[in-house]
C-alpha cells in the first residue's frame, strides 16, 4: 500500500503541495455543493407545503360560497386564478353527483430535472384534499396537486448554477495558487548554489530574496552557516594535517616536510590521531572513576555523619539527662555550680554537632525548606525570649522592634528563619562584651500578596575587619585565630545562614566597622496570608495536661543501658508507669500478647535483632487486621537526619524526638499524644 502511495505521488514537493491543496479545496467544494443541494430540497418543498396550506383555505371558502348557490363557473374561475404561476400542476372540485371541474396549470418547466430527482420530490409531496361544506352540508371535495415537475426543475436549476459557480472557482483557485506556488517553493532549488565554491557563488543576500518564506529564511541561513562551517573545517583540517606532517617530519617520522598530503600521510596521521583519542579515553575513564570514587565517598561521608550522630548523641542524652536529674534533686551550691556547668558544657558539643549536621545536609542538598503559614511576630518573640538571660552576665541590653508593615502571618519555614535569628543573634551576643544588641524587623507590602521583610541584627562589638568581611559567610572562617581561640566556635554558623537564606529565596549581607560593631542584614520576600497559622515548631509545656495523664502505661523500647536508665527516671518522676523491653521483638510480643498494659510507646529506631522501624510496621499491621485502636508511638532516637524523621513517619509512628531528649518536651508530647488518643 505505501509503495503503491509513493508511486502515485508526483516528485516534486510543489506538485505534492498543489496536489494536496486541490484535493483539500475538491473536497470542501463538494460537501458545500452536496449541503447546498440538501438545504435547496428541504427548502423548496416546505415552501411548497405551507403555500398549498394557505391556498387551499382561501380557494376553499370561495368554492363553498359559489357551490351553495350552484355557481359552477365562479368554481372554474377561482380554479383557474388559484393555480396561474403557483406550484401547483391542477385543481380540481369534485361535486356529490360525480361531476368534475378541473384546471390545469399552463406554466411549464424550462429546466427538465433528472428522474432521481423528480422521484425524490414526488415521494414527499402529497395531494392536498378538503371537503367542501356549508351550513353543515357537503358539496364536493376540493383536491390540489403539485407541479413536481416545476418544483424539481427550479431546484435542479440552482443546483446546476451552483455547481457551474463552484468548478469556476475551483479552477480559477487553482490558477492562483500555481504561480506563487511555484515561485515560493522553488526557491528551494537553490540549495544547489551552495555546492558551487565561494568564489563562484552568488553573496548570500542574492541567496535569500526578500519573497522567500520567512519558513524558508532559517533553513538557508543554517545551510549558508553550515557551508561556510564545513569550508573552514576543511580548510582548518587541511592545516592539521600539516602541521602533524611538520611535527612529525621534525620528530623524524616524516622523510619531506615540503611533498603535498598524500593518501599515506594521512593514514599516518589517523593512527597518531587515535593514539592520542585513546590516551584521552583513558583519562576520561581514569576521571569518571574519580567521580565515582568522590561521590561514593561523599555517600560514606554522609553514612558517617549520620552514625556519629547517633553514636555521639546516645552518650550525650545520658550526660545531659541525668545532669538534669541530677539538678532537681537537692545539690549545695558548688555542686550545683559544677553540674550547671557539665551541662552548658554538653548543651555547647550539641550545638557544634547539629552545625556540622546542617553544613553536612546543606552540602549534600538534602536539606528540604516547608512551607507552611505561620506567626512571625509570635516566632520573633519566642526566638528572642531564651536569648534575654545570655547577656545578664554582661554590662549589654538586648532589644527588638517589629515594624507596624510586618504582616501577623505569613507562609514559609518557620523552623529555619528562627535557626538564622538565634545564630546571628548568638553570634552579636558572643562577641559583644557591652552596650546593646537590637534586632529590627520591617516590612514593605508587594503586588500578589507578597511582602519584603527585612531583619537587621547590630551589635556594638568587636566589629570585623574589611579585609576579613568578604568571606565572613564562607565555612570555618572567622575573623582570625585568635578569635577562634577567645570565643569559640566551628566558624560554620554563619555559612549556614548564608545557606539557609539563599534557600527560602532571600538574601543576606552585613556592615562593620572594627572596634564599633557590625549590622547584620537579610531579607525573604513571603506571602501574606489570612488563614490561621500553623503552629511554630516549639512544644510549649502544659503543666495541667502532663500532669492529667499520671499512671499511664509506657512502654520504653530501649537497647542502651544509660538511656532506659534516664527515660526510666524521667518518666517515673512524672508518676507514668514504665515497662521495659530492650528490642522490637520484645516490644511486638508485648503488645500482640497483651502482656503488659500498654497507653503509649516510646520506640528507639537502632537496636539489635529488630530496629524500631520493623517493630512499629508489625504493630501497625496487628492493629489493623484486629480491628483495635491505634497506639501512639514516638520515635525516640539519636538519629538526627530529616531522612531518619521521615523513615519513622513512613513506618506508622505518631512523632519524633531526637536525642538528647529534653524532659519538658518529652512530657508535653506525650500528653498531646495520649489526649488526642482518648479522644479519638
Amino acid at each position: 500500500m505505501r509503495s503503491l502511495l509513493s508511486r502515485l505521488l508526483p516528485e516534486t514537493l510543489v506538485a505534492r503541495v498543489y496536489l494536496l491543496y486541490s484535493a483539500t479545496l475538491l473536497l470542501f467544494i463538494s460537501l458545500g455543493l452536496a449541503l447546498f443541494y440538501q438545504a435547496q430540497t428541504q427548502v423548496s418543498i416546505q415552501d411548497a407545503q405551507d403555500s398549498s396550506s394557505m391556498l387551499i383555505e382561501v380557494v376553499a371558502q370561495v368554492v363553498a360560497d359559489s357551490a351553495v348557490i350552484g355557481d359552477y363557473d365562479t368554481i372554474n374561475r377561482t380554479l383557474d386564478r388559484a393555480i396561474a404561476r403557483s406550484q401547483f400542476d391542477s385543481a380540481t372540485f369534485i361535486d356529490l353527483k360525480g361531476g368534475v371541474m378541473r384546471s390545469v396549470n399552463p406554466a411549464k418547466t424550462q429546466a427538465t430535472p433528472p428522474t432521481w430527482l423528480r422521484e425524490r420530490i414526488a415521494s414527499q409531496l402529497y395531494d392536498v384534499n378538503r371537503n367542501i361544506s356549508a351550513g353543515g352540508i357537503d358539496y364536493g371535495v376540493l383536491r390540489l396537486t403539485f407541479a413536481v415537475d416545476s418544483i424539481a426543475g427550479s431546484i435542479w436549476e440552482l443546483v446546476v448554477t451552483a455547481t457551474g459557480l463552484a468548478v469556476a472557482a475551483f479552477i480559477g483557485g487553482l490558477l492562483l495558487i500555481w504561480f506563487p506556488l511555484r515561485r515560493w517553493l522553488s526557491a528551494l532549488d537553490r540549495i544547489r548554489m551552495f555546492e558551487q565554491p565561494s568564489a563562484e557563488r552568488a553573496d548570500v543576500e542574492t541567496l535569500i530574496p526578500a519573497d522567500v518564506p520567512l519558513e524558508f529564511r532559517p533553513a538557508f541561513e543554517l545551510l549558508s552557516r553550515n557551508a561556510g562551517s564545513l569550508r573552514d573545517e576543511l580548510r582548518s583540517r587541511e592545516k592539521a594535517l600539516v602541521a602533524l606532517r611538520e611535527l612529525l617530519s621534525g620528530l623524524g617520522h616524516w622523510q619531506n616536510e615540503e611533498a603535498p598530503v598524500s593518501e599515506g600521510d594521512i593514514t599516518e596521521l589517523s593512527a597518531t590521531i587515535s593514539r592520542l583519542v585513546n590516551e584521552r579515553e583513558a583519562t576520561r575513564l581514569a576521571m569518571a572513576q574519580a567521580r565515582d570514587a568522590a561521590e561514593a565517598a561523599n555517600r560514606a561521608k554522609s553514612q558517617f555523619l549520620a552514625n556519629m550522630s547517633h553514636e555521639i548523641r546516645t552518650p550525650m542524652n545520658g550526660i545531659i539527662g541525668m545532669t538534669e536529674l541530677a539538678l532537681g534533686t537537692e545539690l549545695s551550691a558548688e555542686q550545683r555550680d559544677y553540674l550547671e556547668t557539665v551541662k552548658s558544657s554538653a548543651e555547647n558539643l550539641l550545638g557544634i554537632i547539629n552545625d556540622i549536621l546542617d553544613f553536612s545536609k546543606i552540602e549534600a542538598g538534602k536539606l528540604g525548606i516547608e512551607n507552611i503559614a505561620y506567626n512571625l511576630p509570635e516566632l520573633i518573640r519566642e526566638t528572642i525570649r531564651p536569648l534575654g538571660f545570655k547577656p545578664m552576665d554582661k554590662a549589654l541590653q538586648l532589644t527588638c522592634s517589629i515594624d507596624d508593615k510586618v504582616p501577623e502571618r505569613v507562609r514559609g519555614d518557620p523552623l529555619r528563619l528562627r535557626q538564622v535569628l538565634l545564630n546571628l543573634l548568638g553570634n552579636a551576643i558572643k562577641f559583644t562584651d557591652q552596650g546593646e544588641v537590637e534586632l529590627s524587623v520591617s516590612g514593605q507590602s508587594l503586588p500578589d500578596k507578597l511582602c519584603e521583610l527585612h531583619f537587621a541584627i547590630r551589635d556594638t562589638g568587636i566589629g570585623i575587619p574589611p579585609d576579613k568581611q568578604a568571606a565572613i559567610f564562607d565555612a570555618f572562617t572567622q575573623e582570625d585565630s585568635s578569635t577562634s581561640r577567645r570565643f569559640g566556635g566551628t566558624g560554620l554558623g554563619l555559612s549556614i545562614c548564608r545557606q539557609l537564606v539563599v534557600l527560602m529565596g532571600g538574601r543576606i549581607w552585613m556592615e562593620s566597622t572594627p572596634g564599633e560593631g557590625s549590622i547584620f542584614h537579610f531579607s525573604l520576600t513571603l506571602p501574606v496570608v489570612y488563614e490561621p497559622a500553623a503552629g511554630l515548631g516549639l512544644i510549649a509545656p502544659d503543666r495541667q495536661a502532663e500532669t492529667a495523664f499520671a499512671h499511664a502505661e509506657v512502654l520504653l523500647v530501649e537497647d542502651n543501658r544509660v538511656n532506659q536508665k534516664l527515660a526510666t527516671a524521667l518518666l517515673e518522676r512524672q508518676g507514668y508507669r514504665v515497662t521495659l523491653a530492650e528490642n522490637g521483638v520484645q516490644a511486638v510480643d508485648l503488645v500482640i500478647a497483651g502482656k503488659a498494659p500498654v497507653d503509649i510507646i516510646l520506640m528507639d529506631m537502632q537496636m539489635p535483632v529488630m530496629d524500631g522501624l520493623e517493630a512499629t510496621r508489625q504493630i501497625r499491621q496487628f492493629e489493623a487486621g484486629n480491628g483495635s485502636k491505634p497506639l501512639p508511638i514516638i520515635a525516640m532516637t539519636a538519629n538526627a537526619m530529616q531522612s531518619d524523621r521521615e523513615s519513622c513517619m513512613a513506618a506508622g509512628m505518631n512523632d519524633y524526638l531526637a536525642k538528647p531528649i529534653k524532659a519538658d518536651e518529652l512530657y508535653a508530647l506525650i500528653a498531646r499524644l495520649l489526649g488526642s488518643s482518648r479522644r479519638d
